[in-house]
């Protein structure tokens, strides 16, 4: 079975409205113990606040949290992907983006966020589920032929023995005359 998007997609993720602090939007991402939020606008999904974020745009720039809004500083320019992507589209679109989220729709409807982390695993557990089946069919493989091998030296000293007697008495053959 092919690993699918809309299989992974974390579909309760933390949000909060542009117009919040960001000292309120790292408050709920400790309380969710998340790293990222989805920002909402009156469109829908506006933007994405994560960690990195706070630490690249607020706090190596010595702003303050509590006097900062989210829409000020949140990442504006999501990638998205459709849920029935799948997750190797979905990690050559990382890729090519240099992100590690991505915004999942269903059409025009948004689902929730994909990581690289989880998209990974899945691919890996995938992966590793397929290398099972050709262990296994390997390994009876390797024991059928032991077995083989195992069955002629058991009968070794019998065909020996029957080498031996066809060797040391010749067929008779019988002349016509």
């Amino acid at each position: 079975m092919k690993c699918k998007i809309h299989s992974l997609v974390s579909e309760s993720v933390a949000s909060m409205d542009e117009s919040r602090t960001v000292q309120e939007g790292v408050e709920l991402m400790a309380q969710k113990n998340v790293g990222s939020l989805v920002i909402t606008g009156s469109d829908g999904v506006a933007g994405l606040f994560t960690e990195r974020d706070l630490i690249t745009r607020v706090i190596s720039q010595g702003k303050d949290p509590a006097n900062l809004k989210l829409s000020e500083v949140c990442t504006r320019d999501l990638v998205s992907i459709s849920s029935e992507s799948s997750c190797q589209e979905a990690i050559k679109k990382m890729h090519g983006h240099v992100c590690r989220r991505l915004v999942v729709y269903r059409g025009d409807r948004f689902m929730g966020l994909v990581n690289l982390q989880t998209v990974a695993k899945a691919l890996a557990d995938k992966s590793g589920r397929n290398n099972l089946l050709v262990n296994v069919i390997g390994g009876v493989t390797f024991a059928a032929a032991v077995g083989v091998i195992a069955l002629l030296l058991y009968n070794l000293p019998n065909m020996v023995q029957l080498a031996d007697k066809v060797t040391s008495n010749p067929p008779v053959t019988h002349s016509g005359q």
